[in-house]
C-alpha cells in the first residue's frame, strides 16, 4: 500500500513548522525554491502570479503547492509584505552531507518578514521609511504611548501623550502616527476592538497586527524608560525578537521625543500643501519636497524628509540649523567639493542593515568598505587649500557635524575582502564557493587554493598528456558536479583504451572514464576546494562580526553624514535660486516682502516663461491678525495662501526662504482648511467635511497657529456660506488663545 503523499517525513517536517508560524506564508527551502503548500499555496499563486500544481499528481490526496526561485525570492517577500502579509523564510540549517542520506535535512524559521519588518533592504524607495509602530494604552494612567522603528536604519523612537479626559488613545497621538506613516501598527489584543477602526480611518493601508499584552510589558525599563512610551518601545523590541532575533543584537538605542518639540502638521494640512505627494497626480512630482531635495545621498533624502515633516520650534536649533546652512552656501568650492565626495558615501544604513542579516553576502561587506573609504574624503572637502581646517573666524557652525572616519572597519575590509566579490546565489555560501577573501588575509586559506589551482592545472594538462598517450584525438577531460572528473571517448575510439581505464558513466555517443591516478588527484583537488570553501566562510563570518561590533560608530557616521547632506542641499537651494536668510524670532509677527511660491515660480517659468509676481505679508498681533483675500477665479488666492504657509514652514526648518526679507515669529501649528471634498464611502458629504475640518482648527488653533481657511462654507448656500465664514473669521479674531 502506497503511503499517503501528506505522510511523508518531508511534509511532516512542514506541517510541525507551520504550526509554530500559522499566521504567516511559509517559504520552505528544497534545493533552488522556495516551495509553498496547501493554503499558501492556493494564496499566494494568484497574488504572484505563478503556477499552481501539485504534489504527487492524479493522488486523491495530492498536495497544492507553488514555488519561486531562491535567487529571485526578495523581490516575491517584499510583494507579499506590501499586500499585508507575514513571510517565514524557512532554510536548511544543516550541511546535507551531515545526513548522511539516511535522513531528512534539518530546517527553521530563520526570519519572519511582516509588512513594517523589512527582509533585504534592496530595492526599498531611498527616501521613505518602512516602519513598524506600536501603540500602548494608557492602563491606569491617562495617555497612550507610540514607538516606531525604522528596522533598515535603526532609526527608533518613542514618545508618549496625556489624556485629560481619559480617552485611552489621545487624538494627537493618533495624528503622530497619522504623520510617521507606518506599514505596520501593533496594538494590544485587548485594545484592537478599540483602536481597528481609528488607525484604518487614517492610516487605510497600513496593516494592524494585535500582540500579546504580555510583550508591552517584557522590556528594561532602565534601557527604554518608563510609562506608556517605554511599554510601546518593548513592544516593538519584542516583536523583533520574535521575528528577526539576528536585529537585536545590534539593537538600535531608542530616542525619546516630546510632541511639542516640534511644529504640528496633520494630515490635511500635509495634504493641501503638497509636501510630500500632489494632489493632482498623487505622486512626488510638484511637492515642496521635490522641489528642495538636492541631496546626493538616500540618507540625506530621508533626513530632508524628515525635517519637513518635523519643522522645530526652538528658536535656538532653528538659527544653529541656518548658521550651517549659511556656512555651506558661502562656500561654493568647499560646497561643490562636498557633494562630490558624498556620492561615495551611498547609502551607509541600509548597506549596513544588509550586512546585520545572516544571509549577508561578501558583495556587502565590499559596498560597506566603499561608503566607510568615502569618509575622510567627507572631511577633507570642507578643509581648505592648504588642507588646514577653515580659520577660526570662518570656523563651522556646531550643527555642521562631520562624520568620524573609522580607518579601523575599512583596514579590515580592504585586507580581507577582495575588490571585486564574486556574485554568491543565495544561500549557496557553503557549496564549494570561494574567491572572495583577500590573497595573504589567511595564509592557511592561501595553502589550501594554491593546493586546488595546482591540482587543477594537473587535470588540466591530462587532456593533452591522455590523447598523446592512447592515440585518440578527441578525448577531453570532463567535470560534473554530481560525478565529479572523468575523461570522455566518443564511442569510435573505444578500442584504443589502454588497460586502467574505469568506466564510469555512459552517454548517447561517448563513454566517460577515469584511472587511479585522476581519481586520486581529483580527490585532492575537490577536498582542498571543500576545506577552502569552509574556511572561507569561516574568515568571511569572523570578518563580519569584528564589523558588526562598531556598529555604534557606524551609525554615528550615517546620522553625521544625513544631517551635513540636508544642510547642504538646503545651501544649494538657496545659493543657486537666490533664497534668503528669514529672521527667526521668538513672536507673532509674519513680515515677509517680495515673497514668491518656491513651488509654482520654477514651474510656471519652466511652462509659461512667465516670472512669478512677488507679494508682501504681513500680520502682527497689535495692529493685523487676519487678511481677508478676495478677487475673481484664477486671481492667485490659493497661490498665495499656500505660499505663506511654505515660507513659514521652510523658515522653521531652518532654510532659507524665496523673497528679499522675511521675519517669521515661531508658529506652532500650521492649519488648512482648502477646497471642497466629500468622504461619501464614510457617510460625510462636502459641508459636513468643510464642518468637522473647520471645527477641529477652532477647538485646536492657539495665538500662535497659522492658520488658512480657502473658501469656508462653500458647500451649502450663498448666505448661509457667508455667514459660517464670518463667524469662524470672528471667533479667530476675538477669541485669546
Amino acid at each position: 500500500m502506497s503511503r499517503s503523499a501528506r505522510d511523508t517525513p518531508m511534509m511532516r517536517q512542514y506541517l510541525g513548522i507551520k504550526a509554530r508560524h500559522p499566521d504567516a506564508l511559509i517559504f520552505y527551502r528544497m534545493g533552488d525554491f522556495y516551495e509553498l503548500f496547501f493554503e499558501d499555496a492556493e494564496r499566494v499563486a494568484p497574488l504572484l502570479d505563478i503556477t499552481l500544481t501539485t504534489r504527487d499528481r492524479g493522488k486523491p490526496d495530492a498536495v497544492p503547492m507553488c514555488g519561486v526561485p531562491v535567487h529571485s525570492a526578495d523581490g516575491y517577500v517584499k510583494r507579499l509584505a506590501e499586500l499585508g502579509h507575514r513571510v517565514a523564510i524557512c532554510e536548511q540549517v544543516e550541511d546535507p552531507k551531515n545526513t548522511g542520506g539516511q535522513r531528512l535535512v534539518r530546517r527553521d524559521v530563520v526570519e519572519v518578514v511582516t509588512p513594517g519588518l523589512v527582509g533585504d533592504p534592496e530595492g526599498l524607495e531611498a527616501a521613505r521609511e518602512l516602519i513598524v509602530a506600536a501603540i500602548a494604552t494608557g492602563g491606569s494612567k491617562a495617555g497612550a504611548g507610540l514607538a516606531a522603528l525604522e528596522a533598515s536604519t535603526g532609526s527608533f523612537r518613542a514618545t508618549e501623550v496625556s489624556s485629560a479626559d481619559g480617552e485611552a488613545v489621545p487624538v494627537a497621538l493618533l495624528e503622530e502616527l497619522e504623520r510617521i506613516g507606518p506599514r505596520e501598527v501593533l496594538v494590544p489584543t485587548a485594545a484592537v476592538g478599540q483602536l481597528q477602526s481609528r488607525i484604518a480611518e487614517r492610516l487605510p493601508e497600513a496593516a494592524i497586527t494585535p500582540v500579546d499584552p504580555a510583550i508591552f510589558e517584557a522590556g528594561d525599563e532602565r534601557l527604554l524608560g518608563p510609562g506608556a512610551s517605554g511599554r510601546a518601545a518593548s513592544a516593538i523590541l519584542a516583536f523583533l525578537e520574535a521575528h528577526q532575533p539576528f536585529a537585536l543584537r545590534h539593537a538600535p538605542q531608542l530616542r525619546r521625543y516630546r510632541l511639542g518639540d516640534a511644529m504640528v502638521l496633520d494630515a490635511a494640512t500635509r495634504t493641501h500643501l503638497e509636501l510630500f505627494e500632489s494632489l493632482e497626480e498623487r505622486t512626488r512630482k510638484g511637492t515642496l519636497i521635490d522641489r528642495i531635495d538636492e541631496t546626493i545621498t538616500p540618507l540625506g533624502a530621508r533626513r530632508l524628509v524628515r525635517w519637513v515633516a518635523y519643522p522645530l520650534l526652538d528658536c535656538a536649533e532653528i538659527h544653529q540649523r541656518q548658521e550651517a546652512v549659511t556656512h555651506l552656501a558661502e562656500r561654493d568650492r568647499a560646497r561643490a567639493r562636498l557633494r562630490t565626495a558624498l556620492a561615495g558615501v551611498r547609502d551607509l544604513e541600509r548597506i549596513f542593515a544588509k550586512v546585520s542579516r545572516p544571509g549577508a553576502q561578501p558583495r556587502d561587506l565590499a559596498a560597506l568598505r566603499s561608503s566607510v573609504s568615502a569618509l575622510p574624503g567627507v572631511v577633507a572637502a570642507l578643509e581648505d587649500e592648504k588642507g588646514d581646517l577653515l580659520p577660526e573666524e570662518a570656523a563651522a557652525p556646531p550643527a555642521l557635524v562631520l562624520p568620524e572616519p573609522l580607518p579601523e572597519i575599512e583596514q579590515l575590509l580592504s585586507e580581507a575582502i577582495v575588490e571585486d566579490p564574486p556574485v554568491i546565489p543565495r544561500g549557496s555560501r557553503g557549496a564549494g564557493e570561494t574567491g572572495y577573501i583577500r590573497a595573504g588575509f589567511r595564509p592557511e586559506l592561501d595553502a589550501l587554493l594554491e593546493s586546488a589551482r595546482k591540482g587543477r592545472e594537473w587535470i588540466a594538462g591530462l587532456e593533452l598528456r591522455e590523447r598523446e598517450r592512447t592515440g585518440v584525438p578527441n578525448l577531453k577531460v570532463r567535470f560534473h558536479p554530481v560525478h565529479g572528473y572523468s575523461l570522455e571517448v566518443t564511442k569510435a575510439h573505444l578500442e584504443r583504451l589502454p588497460d586502467g581505464y574505469e568506466r564510469k558513466q555512459t552517454l548517447a555517443n561517448a563513454e566517460r572514464f577515469t584511472t587511479p591516478e585522476l581519481r586520486e588527484m581529483e580527490s585532492k583537488v575537490l577536498g582542498a576546494n571543500e576545506r577552502a570553501a569552509a574556511l572561507e566562510r569561516e574568515v568571511f563570518e569572523s570578518v563580519r562580526q569584528s564589523v558588526l561590533e562598531q556598529a555604534l560608530g557606524i551609525r554615528a557616521a550615517a546620522e553625521a553624514v544625513a544631517s551635513l547632506d540636508a544642510v547642504q542641499c538646503l545651501a544649494e537651494i538657496a545659493r543657486r535660486d537666490g533664497w534668503v536668510r528669514p529672521e527667526v524670532e521668538e513672536s507673532d509677527l509674519l513680515e515677509i516682502r517680495a515673497g514668491r511660491h518656491p513651488v509654482v515660480e520654477p514651474l510656471l517659468g519652466a511652462r509659461t516663461g512667465e516670472e512669478f509676481v512677488p507679494n508682501d505679508t504681513e500680520l502682527d498681533p497689535a495692529s493685523t491678525r487676519i487678511l481677508l483675500i478676495t478677487g475673481p477665479n484664477m486671481a492667485g488666492k490659493s497661490t498665495y495662501l499656500r505660499q505663506v504657509a511654505l515660507l513659514v514652514l521652510l523658515a522653521q526648518i531652518g532654510s532659507f526662504v524665496p523673497a528679499e526679507s522675511a521675519r517669521i515669529g515661531i508658529v506652532d501649528r500650521i492649519f488648512t482648511r482648502v477646497g471642497a471634498t466629500d468622504r461619501l464611502t464614510r457617510g460625510e458629504s462636502t459641508f459636513m467635511v468643510e464642518m468637522r475640518e473647520t471645527a477641529e482648527i477652532l477647538s485646536q488653533a492657539s495665538s500662535s497657529s497659522l492658520v488658512i481657511l480657502d473658501e469656508i462654507g462653500r458647500g451649502t448656500s450663498t448666505f448661509d456660506g457667508l455667514s459660517i465664514a464670518w463667524a469662524v473669521g470672528e471667533y479667530l479674531h476675538d477669541t485669546p488663545n
